[in-house]
């Protein structure tokens, strides 16, 4: 009969792709996953992966055995968290993983709790983008990810895992303080944005958000440069090279001679921590996902400047 490490060792070439995708994922060798495969395949009576030119392909087979390896990670996740509720203190591993402002910002702080109150948890950190994390978490590597998504562009996370909403995180424009820009009741107006040189973060939501509505509204305007931290773009708005636009989380203080200012109708991030529906009776998600909230309400995302 076929194993439980079998039948892992099959999700894994499925839902990465290559065996040698699967090997890192598992941390064996490519051989190794080769002979658990062809174990299971003498296992089964059925083959379970057919070549297709140079490439390994699951067969008809394949997705029933992989169901089947789901269904044992729910059921030893559900095992886990009756385990740990025996438990009198908060205890065992637990792997955080987020976006590096999420982490600054959130993950961090929270940790710091965590450590202090549980003191027996085996905490784990990884940055990864919210795609990345979100990965990780649905094949079991991570099991609480922060990711993002934007009040004018929901992403689903789909069935299997549970999302909760920590909170909404504004995007603000930065500018020198000596410039005349100034808020109004709803923030900076766009129009009074023409004619400037902006620090553009690399495409994405706000970048996408920006250019569209001030072409929108008609605005001359010039992108300056393109750079994905966020370092280097205030560095480029001291020296008065332009604007630009970053959200409040995990933002670190403004240098000096910056100001952050509200922006009329700019997009909102909402930041989700995200864990497998099977983990939800877990103490320590509980304790980890109560820290992140206490964290949440303890910030003022509010405007520098």
């Amino acid at each position: 009969m076929f194993s439980p490490e079998q039948l892992m060792t099959l999700q894994a070439v499925v839902e990465e792709g290559t065996v040698q995708a699967a090997a890192d994922r598992l941390r064996v060798t490519p051989s190794a996953v080769s002979q658990q495969l062809g174990r299971l395949h003498r296992a089964v009576g059925h083959p379970v992966m057919v070549r297709r030119g140079r490439r390994l392909v699951p067969a008809d087979a394949a997705a029933v055995l992989v169901d089947a390896a789901r269904e044992l990670q729910g059921l030893d996740e559900r095992t886990r968290a009756r385990l740990e509720a025996l438990r009198e203190e908060v205890s065992g591993p637990l792997v955080l993983a987020g976006f590096p402002t999420a982490l600054l910002g959130l993950v961090v702080p929270a940790v710091g709790l965590l450590a202090a109150r549980h003191p027996d948890l085996e905490l784990t950190v990884h940055e990864m983008s919210p795609e990345a994390s979100m990965h990780a978490l649905r094949r079991g590597g991570v099991d609480i990810a922060v990711v993002h998504d934007w009040t004018d562009r929901e992403v689903v996370v789909g069935g299997g895992v549970q999302a909760h909403l920590l909170g909404l995180d504004p995007v603000d424009l930065i500018a020198p303080g000596s410039s005349r820009l100034r808020a109004g009741p709803d923030g900076v107006d766009l129009d009074d944005l023409r004619d400037q040189v902006w620090v553009d973060d690399s495409p994405g939501v706000y970048s996408d958000w920006l250019r569209g509505a001030l072409t929108a509204r008609g605005l001359e305007h010039r992108i300056g440069a393109t750079v994905e931290s966020s370092a280097p773009r205030l560095a480029l708005v001291s020296q008065g090279f332009g604007l630009c636009l970053l959200p409040r989380l995990g933002r670190e203080s403004l240098p000096e001679g910056l100001v952050g200012l509200p922006l009329a109708e700019a997009p909102t991030r909402r930041i989700h921590a995200v864990h497998r529906e099977d983990s939800a009776r877990r103490p320590a998600v509980a304790v980890a996902l109560s820290a992140m909230r206490e964290v949440w309400r303890e910030q003022e995302l509010l405007p520098d400047g």
